[in-house]
């Protein structure tokens, strides 16, 4: 499109380039992106399983409260919960706050279940972004889809459609709408090479900013691409469901903002790369953005291991055991709590004897472990197993989740 032809500053796919840093700046982030994989890799193979498996599942609403928070749309962490078992607020603005959680929820999860294995060649089609876009917008109401554009007029969302008219984010104005599916095409032939390794980690990161920058939907643009970014370091197998950059980003969500915008920034003389926008902003946003990935992941680590997790389950049962409804429980449960996070299931003898209590008192505290929430049983005389109540979140995983910490203190 010729510059007459187009009222907007960016109407050519070259005008987005570079795609990826120049060779020079790539080698300068290897050696992270092979930190992260490695990292992520270790922590995959982490002892525990059944309680992995269980994080996999109780995650997943953090996830969702903290991409919503970078968007102000954020609702209480026990409005979340409460919203998985169809249970609204009667508050129309809380209302939809909890049906966008939700709805993210179930977009992760389907797109961990559609994309199991990352092939660059697909993952980075613009019928991928649509996709997540439309599984997301899907679930929301007709009035969730209603909102007011700069003019005060009304526009619904239309969920998985590229945008129609022209935008404008903080200072930047994104590429005119009708050249939106150029860009996308470009943003596939940028990425679709970047099979597997670090260079994949690589693209990823830098695909997220270029799709924030593309801007190519009316709305939904930042989940959209958090949600890509989950789903392709998911599909490399390194996140396993026990970290998400989700977390990270909302908890520096100011340098999160000043690398988008400085990596909206044109060419900054003749050191800055080749290409029309900043190389040096792009290094710098890849290189946040890995060592975001690094910090959650560092930070699941402790949260895994298995003595450290014992370590919290004894300080759980001496402060839950001063409750009146507790009174019960004991430190000699800790250690079969913990093995449970092995097992999925054990047999209520078993785990009485591995407390080395008196029956009558080992009855007694099982009854308040089940009490707690702590551990649950299909049957009333069946097997047991560990559960996750958002509850004991402020005992189980510290510092993890802090606003549902504050919000079941």
């Amino acid at each position: 499109m010729a510059p007459s032809s187009s009222r907007y500053p960016y109407y050519a796919v070259h005008q987005m380039h570079p795609l990826l840093p120049s060779e020079p700046g790539l080698d300068g982030l290897r050696p992270l992106a092979a930190q992260v994989i490695g990292d992520a890799k270790d922590l995959a193979a982490h002892g525990m399983p059944h309680l992995r498996d269980l994080l996999r599942d109780a995650l997943r609403p953090m996830n969702s409260y903290y991409t919503n928070k970078i968007e102000g749309q954020h609702t209480e962490p026990l409005l979340i919960e409460q919203a998985m078992q169809q249970d609204f607020s009667k508050k129309p603005a809380e209302a939809r706050k909890q049906r966008i959680a939700v709805a993210h929820i179930a977009t992760e999860q389907w797109g961990e279940h559609t994309f199991p294995a990352f092939d660059s060649s697909v993952f980075f089609e613009g019928s991928v972004a649509q996709a997540i876009h439309r599984h997301l917008h899907d679930q929301l109401s007709p009035t969730d889809l209603t909102q007011i554009d700069d003019e005060g007029r009304e526009e619904t969302i239309v969920p998985g459609v590229w945008r129609t008219r022209g935008v404008k984010v903080g200072a930047h104005i994104p590429p005119d709408p009708a050249t939106i599916p150029a860009f996308m095409d470009e943003w596939h032939r940028g990425y679709r090479h970047a099979r597997a390794g670090e260079t994949a980690v690589i693209a990823l990161m830098a695909a997220h900013h270029r799709l924030a920058w593309i801007h190519p939907f009316l709305d939904g643009n930042g989940r959209t691409a958090r949600l890509h970014t989950h789903l392709g370091l998911s599909a490399l197998g390194l996140t396993q469901g026990l970290w998400s950059p989700m977390r990270g980003l909302a908890r520096e969500q100011s340098s999160y903002y000043a690398h988008l915008i400085a990596a909206d920034q044109p060419r900054q003389g003749d050191y800055d790369g080749r290409g029309v926008l900043s190389e040096k902003g792009l290094v710098d946003f890849i290189e946040f953005g890995m060592n975001i990935c690094l910090d959650q992941v560092r930070f699941m680590n402790g949260m895994l291991d298995m003595r450290a997790f014992e370590a919290r389950l004894a300080q759980m049962l001496a402060a839950e055991g001063t409750r009146e409804a507790t009174r019960y429980l004991r430190a000699e449960a800790a250690q079969p709590l913990a093995w449970l996070g092995t097992a999925s299931t054990m047999d209520r003898a078993r785990f009485k004897g591995m407390m080395g209590l008196a029956a009558r008192t080992a009855d007694r505290v099982l009854a308040d472990l089940l009490t707690l929430g702590i551990v649950r049983s299909r049957t009333p005389k069946g097997p047991i197993e560990l559960a996750l109540p958002l509850g004991l979140f402020r005992y189980l995983f510290p510092r993890l989740w802090p606003e549902a910490e504050a919000n079941t203190a």
